[in-house]
C-alpha cells in the first residue's frame, strides 16, 4: 500500500488534517470540513475545493462544464512551484 500525502495541512502547526465532512456546491466547488491530526492543537476549520482550469482537455467533456485551458506558461509555473514547496518542506524536516 502506498502513503498518501495529506491533501491539507493545519494553518496553525502544519500538521496534516483529515477531512470529517464536506459539501458539493456545484460541479466545480466543494466544501470540507477539516480536522487537525495534531491531538495538541485541535484546530477545526473549513476549505473550499475549486477546479479552476483544465490542464489536459477530457476525452469525454460535458457541456454543463466550462473551464479555461491552462496555458504552457502557467503549467510550467506551476510545476515550479509546487517543486520549491517540496524542496522547502523537505529541507524544513532534515
Amino acid at each position: 500500500m502506498t502513503r498518501s500525502r495529506a491533501f491539507l495541512r493545519c494553518p496553525h502547526c502544519d500538521t496534516p488534517s483529515v477531512t470529517r465532512t464536506s459539501v458539493m456546491h456545484s460541479k466545480l466547488l466543494r466544501e470540507s470540513v477539516q480536522q487537525c491530526r495534531n491531538a495538541l492543537c485541535g484546530h477545526t476549520f473549513s476549505a473550499y475545493t475549486e477546479i479552476v482550469r483544465t490542464h489536459t482537455r477530457s476525452a469525454c467533456p460535458r457541456g454543463d462544464v466550462d473551464l479555461p485551458v491552462s496555458t504552457y506558461a502557467e503549467r510550467s509555473a506551476l510545476s515550479e512551484k509546487a517543486e520549491k514547496q517540496s524542496s522547502a518542506i523537505r529541507k524544513a524536516r532534515q
